[in-house]
């Protein structure tokens, strides 16, 4: 959590930059979390973020991350905390230690 602009999407580009090292490959997924993001783009974003993290865990055996950046900003809310809290969405779990996704989520403070 921190004030717009201090950084906070930066440093998770830079871990996974680190992460990377010198592969050349996408490891992480940014989700840009607005007022119109409904509880159906996230299932989505969640499904490509696994499918991305399963081929990235085969090819090279590196973890992918899926990034909710300003993620307090939805009504969909409750499913971004089910999912990185309950690992499940809808009520099902998402089998993320299989394919080797971690999920990140950024807040701004509110006014």
């Amino acid at each position: 959590m921190g004030e717009t602009g201090c950084g906070k999407t930066k440093l998770i580009k830079f871990m996974c930059a680190l992460r990377a090292g010198k592969k050349d490959f996408q490891n992480m997924l940014l989700v840009k979390v607005h007022g119109g993001v409904t509880h159906q783009d996230i299932l989505k974003k969640v499904e490509q973020a696994k499918r991305l993290a399963k081929e990235n865990y085969e090819n090279y055996k590196m973890n992918t991350i899926l990034f909710f950046d300003e993620a307090n900003t939805s009504d969909a809310i409750g499913l971004i905390k089910e999912i990185m809290v309950d690992k499940r969405a809808d009520g099902q779990p998402l089998g993320l230690a299989k394919c080797g996704l971690e999920i990140i989520a950024a807040c701004n403070p509110y006014k």
